[in-house]
């Protein structure tokens, strides 16, 4: 309508405002342009012509939104009076249009944020009346979008009024390619003889507009008929509806007058609307639906409701009652049941979510007798939906109508009771609990229409809500105002819902007003808690006392003041206030924080911070001001930064909605940064300048200044970057070149020299050092792919305190180009050998790598375990983050596994000591030594890494040495070690060669002796002696992990252990050995179970550098001494001495695998030769 005005308008002012045609037609159609077009909508006016006759004419007249056209007119015409505008009036003869084209229907939503101000309420005011006499549009399209199909078609309407008599008619033909459409409409009145008569027909074919947007199953042919005739007294009409020739419903509409202006209504309208109805709302309405309805309004107002009756399948309501003439109830009775004739449940149509209830009622009563007094219920009984059952829903209530010459009121009070609430989701279930209880009284004017509700309540499990509101009527623009309690006497109900552990006490309160229409808002919100808990610890200590928000606002047309924001917190507090409107906004704020310790161990300190903001998003300033003292974030090298005072301050620009530093400072007595902002035109500077005053704070090798100095220039085409670096230990970098706006590419060079030490803060424990020289270009997307250059590291040097050697020498490079990395590098170890990697390595997660692994002479060893010498090849291929495999072959060419005296170190695990007022270099050298154990721990194991494949051989032949208590042996084989790092599957064994156990000048030659791996890197050893004495086998064996085996003592017949040790060591049994003896029968047990030494025997071998050293009694008891040594990878040599001076010299050579020859020569001259065959079985 405004818009029909806006044109009337112009085109009745056109005299006066144009005094030629041309002039006419530009500014009228400038001007209607103009005011016809609002945000997201554009106007536009083609050839429009007759402004100063009575017959204008417009040639295309389109209307677009921001997805383009979507209203297309041509052939407007507009036949009208100009002069009734003086009058009042407007009067259109015709208004008809040759096209009228709808594409689709216009985008009317806003995501736009509503404006700071608030928009105020008035209703609309319309200067003239309008009477249009006819339209006619003899082709209109309407896009798919519009009805869900093309249409096309005609309209065609008359309008005639005079002499208080009128009639109308409308015709509107669907044509085109689609189904059959025609609604048409007769109508007239006439003042003198009262007559009334209506002829309205819409008729469709099959899959027609309407039966398709209604979803009537088949979408079938329809048509609607209206037909009546007569005085007004008493008047008929006869309404049908009807599918594919068939009648869905029928029924009679009647009016019935008097003389004293009185009136009756009447209507009875029945039928089966199933088959128009989709298959899961039949059973609800049934095949018989009717409405009946009896009504009679007096002369002077007052409606009297003889009956009302509407039925189907589930559903029944019945009710009668009066209307004053004032419009409140006199009398009522209304009453309902929803119930299915079968008992079975009830599914409700028309709902978002299939729904059911197995009973529901309804009854609401009214009468004199009880001085106006009302009562009401609403039961439902078995409600199930799919996110959502309950047992019982009850709605109840009483009250009273007041009449007053003041005014007329409604009034009352209203329970609900809801119980065996149980919600699909878990968290929902827990926080409503099971019922809910609540109330309120409600109190309406009927003249203002305004709305108190008092006593207002809602109570649930663990919860409670409380408050008062009043809603004013349509003259204050719905303005709603009130208080609101919330309390949660326990947040750990919420948890679930939040998604979070949550705990504590919560208060929310509400107190204001809102204007529903003007937008107006004048409020405080309040959130008290008491030991409050979210799940982040940091914050959960913040808040285990108690903590206040309050937000105090004001909107109106003026804009929107925040009044107060204010957050406190233990030692937290922070405020904000000011203003926002249109043109901008005002705003300030500050935080402090008193104490950093609240926050957990490693924190200390104070620090404020100081904010203030003027402008706009696109034009305005930002100041900041801070200042902390002694600040400790629990990370010691930040620590160190961070001693002293600090201060820190800053200047920021807002252009064109990015931000520009015009001068930031940053000061302490270790760290000074600057940057200050220059403009010069379209170009802008900032210069950079920063100082660690000790980089050995950081590094403690490296100590002296550490500089950063350059510009960042900002012009039209980007930015150009100059920045250099210099520092301790040769540092000294240069980053220039170019970023484009936007930071979409760049080609930039990144060049100098550094130290390896400088990561050593990220690497802890482990420690990496070496001179290190980089030449790099970025030259496109600011990606990896469009890095290029070399890095390069010398005589490098990386140790980790967890594996007791270290990289030396280490010469690295890496060739970067496309997004990979080619890194070549050798290297030797601290203990002897070398390796070399080389292989390319993608520079983006998972890290996919193809690397090469060469083992030269490596001596790996634990002093309390193992000793080794390996060469091998070795390939990671695949995603370093986790996934790639490790394959490869691996040759032991000599090893010996030392059994540890008592596991690993004589003091056994650590005392689990807790340590209070622990000092940060303490804790942090706990740290580094693995021993605060979870993820803090970086010192610790790396088994719960990512996991790698394994496919590995690991030979060795022979000269696989195992000793200590008492065990001499020497063992070979092959292992193959599958699966992953995190579960290794390993098959193949190192079993024995030759050895022996020896117990207190006791030996025993090994019957058997192996070396597997079930699952860790640790082998599990399994060695076995055996003896006989008087008809007795006894057996010692020494099984378990290497690092800690245990010792058994076991015979046939079985024998306690401490008799088969006895019969072992002397022969007899413990009943028949001697205190000497059975002295050193525990001596015996302490060095089998790793408490006796490593031996008198055994030192001299290491000494010596012999394989084998061992001294013999015979059974004469005569000694021997026998010294072994391999002289080549399969050539073992032994000399043996006896007490009387006989010598022996044996020599054995491993042909292959079970096939080795011996050759023996003794003093006496005496040779032996012999071919020794094994195999397992």
């Amino acid at each position: 309508m405004r818009r029909a005005l806006i044109l009337m308008a112009a085109l009745g002012t056109t005299p006066v405002l144009a005094q030629t045609e041309e002039a006419d037609r530009s500014f009228l159609a400038a001007f209607l342009e103009d005011n016809l077009s609002d945000a997201g909508r554009q106007v536009t006016i083609a050839g429009f012509s007759g402004a100063l006759s009575s017959q204008a004419k417009i040639e295309r007249l389109t209307i677009a939104d921001d997805d383009g056209i979507w209203l297309t007119i041509t052939g407007v015409t507009l036949d009208w009076s100009r002069s009734s505008l003086l009058s009042g009036a407007l009067e259109v003869s015709e208004l008809s249009a040759e096209t009228i084209v709808l594409d689709r229907v216009p985008d009317t939503g806003d995501s736009s944020m509503p404006a700071p101000e608030a928009s105020g309420f008035s209703l609309p005011e319309l200067p003239v009346s309008i009477n249009i006499g006819r339209i006619s549009a003899p082709a209109i399209t309407l896009g798919e979008s519009v009805l869900g199909q093309p249409v096309e078609g005609s309209l065609d309407a008359t309008l005639q009024l005079a002499g208080g008599a009128g009639q109308a008619t409308l015709n509107l033909i669907r044509s085109g390619d689609g189904p059959e459409g025609e609604i048409a409409l007769d109508a007239s009145y006439d003042n003198a003889t009262r007559q009334l008569g209506i002829d309205l027909s819409a008729t469709e074919g099959a899959d027609g507009v309407f039966s398709t947007l209604l979803g009537i199953p088949g979408a079938p042919a329809a048509t609607l008929t209206l037909q009546g005739s007569g005085p007004v007294e008493a008047f008929a009409a006869d309404v049908r509806l009807a599918t594919d020739g068939e009648d869905r419903l029928a029924g009679t509409i009647t009016l019935t007058g008097s003389e004293d202006a009185s009136y009756r209504l009447q209507a009875d309208v029945a039928g089966n609307l199933a088959p128009l109805l989709a298959p899961d709302m039949v059973d609800f309405f049934g095949t018989d639906i009717g409405l009946v309805l009896d009504a009679r309004r007096s002369a002077i107002g007052a409606v009297t409701l003889d009956q009302i009756a509407l039925r189907a399948r589930s559903l029944t309501l019945t009710g009668q009652g009066r209307l004053a003439p004032d419009g409140l109830p006199e009398e009522l009775a209304v009453s309902g049941t929803l119930a299915s004739p079968d008992g079975a449940a009830v599914v409700l149509p028309f709902t978002d979510s299939p729904t059911e209830v197995d009973r529901g009622t309804f009854n609401l009563s009214l009468t004199q007798a009880d001085d106006a007094g009302w009562k009401g219920a609403i039961s439902v009984l078995g409600l199930k939906r799919a996110d959502f059952v309950a047992d019982r829903l009850d709605l109840s209530g009483s009250g009273r109508i007041g009449r007053t010459p003041a005014g007329n009121s409604l009034g009352g009070t209203l329970t609900l009771l809801a119980e065996g609430l149980l919600p699909t989701d878990p968290g929902l279930a827990a926080a409503l609990g099971p019922s809910l209880t609540g109330g309120l009284r409600v109190h309406v004017l009927q003249d203002s229409g305004a709305i108190s509700l008092s006593d207002l309540r809602l109570t649930g499990e663990g919860f409670a809500a409380t408050g008062n509101l009043r809603i004013g009527g349509l003259a204050s623009g719905l303005l709603t105002s009130g208080k609101v309690e919330v309390v949660a006497e326990d947040l750990s109900r919420f948890s679930l819902l939040a998604g979070r552990p949550l705990a504590g006490r919560g208060t929310v309160r509400l107190d204001g007003s809102v204007g529903g229409l003007s937008g107006f808002l004048d409020g405080v919100a309040e959130v008290e808690g008491q030991g409050l808990k979210i799940g982040i610890t940091p914050v959960d200590r913040l808040l285990q006392g108690e903590s206040q928000f309050l937000l105090s606002v004001l909107r109106n047309e003026e804009g929107t003041t925040l009044r107060a924001v204010d957050l406190t917190a233990g030692p937290l507090s922070a405020r904000g206030a000011g203003t926002i409107t249109s043109a901008g906004a005002s705003l300030t704020g500050n935080i402090a924080f008193s104490d950093l310790a609240a926050l957990g161990p490693g924190f200390a300190g104070s620090a404020m911070l100081q904010a203030q903001f003027d402008g706009s998003p696109a034009e305005g300033r930002i100041s900041l001001d801070g200042s902390a003292a002694s600040l400790r974030v629990g990370n010691p090298e930040a620590d160190r930064l961070l001693a002293g005072n600090s201060t820190l301050s800053a200047e920021m620009d807002l252009v064109d909605g990015r931000l520009r530093v015009t001068d930031a400072r940053l000061a302490n007595p270790q760290l000074t940064v600057s940057a200050t902002g220059e403009i010069d035109g379209d170009v802008r500077t900032v210069v950079l300048d920063a100082r660690l005053a000790n980089l050995g704070l950081l590094v403690p090798q490296f100590q002296g200044p550490l500089s950063l100095t350059g510009t960042a220039t900002e012009d039209v085409d980007g930015y150009a970057i100059d920045l250099a670096g210099r520092g301790p230990g040769q540092v000294d970098g240069q980053i220039r070149g170019r970023i484009a706006r936007g930071f979409g590419s760049a080609d930039v060079t990144i060049s100098g020299t550094g130290q390896a030490g400088l990561a050593n803060i990220f690497l802890t424990p482990r420690a990496i050092e070496g001179p290190v020289r980089y030449d790099l270009r970025l030259n496109g997307p600011l990606r990896l792919s469009s890095l290029s250059g070399r890095v390069t590291l010398a005589n490098g040097r990386l140790s980790d305190p967890n594996l007791g050697f270290a990289l030396v020498g280490i010469e690295a490079a890496a060739n970067l180009q496309g997004g990979r990395a080619q890194i070549s590098a050798t290297s030797g170890l601290s203990s002897g050998g070398r390796v070399r990697v080389d292989g390319p390595v993608t520079l983006s997660p998972p890290f996919p790598a193809d690397l090469t692994i060469n083992l030269d002479r490596l001596r790996l060893y634990d002093p309390e375990l193992f000793d080794a010498a390996v060469n091998g090849a070795l390939n990671v291929r695949g995603p370093l983050t986790g996934g790639a495999m490790i394959s490869g072959a691996i040759a032991l060419s000599e090893a010996e596994l030392r059994v540890p005296e008592s596991g690993f170190g004589s003091a056994g695990a650590l005392l689990d000591i807790r340590h209070r007022n622990e000092p940060r270099e303490v804790r942090a050298t706990r740290d580094r030594a693995g021993l605060l154990g979870g993820a803090n721990g970086r010192g610790g194991s790396a088994g719960g890494g990512a996991a790698f494949g394994l496919d590995l051989t690991v030979s060795a032949p022979s000269r696989i040495f195992v000793r200590g208590r008492g065990i001499d042996a020497e063992l070979g084989g092959q292992l193959r070690l599958q699966g992953t790092t995190a579960a290794i599957v390993p098959s193949g064994s190192f079993d024995l060669i030759r050895g022996r156990l020896d117990i207190l000048g006791k030996r025993l030659v090994l019957a058997e002796a192996g070396l597997v791996l079930e699952g860790s890197f640790v082998p599990m050893l399994q060695v076995a002696a055996n003896s006989e004495s008087d008809g007795v086998v006894s057996s010692v064996r020494i099984e378990g992990p290497a690092d800690d085996p245990e010792v058994s003592f076991t015979s046939i017949p079985d024998l306690p252990q401490e008799e088969v040790l006895a019969r072992l060591l002397f022969g007899r049994d413990l009943n028949s050995i001697s205190a000497l003896q059975a002295a050193q029968l525990a001596n015996a047990v302490a060095v089998l179970a790793g408490r006796g030494g490593e031996g008198l025997v055994s030192r001299l071998r290491r000494g010596f550098g012999l394989d084998d050293l061992d001294v013999a009694t015979a059974e004469d008891g005569s000694t021997a001494l026998t010294a072994g040594k391999y002289i080549a990878e399969n050539v073992y040599t032994e000399v043996e001495v006896e007490q009387g001076g006989k010598t022996s010299v044996n020599l054995n050579l491993d042909l292959r695998q079970g096939v080795t020859v011996k050759v023996g020569v003794d003093g006496d001259g005496e040779t032996g030769l012999g071919i020794y065959i094994e195999r397992d079985y």
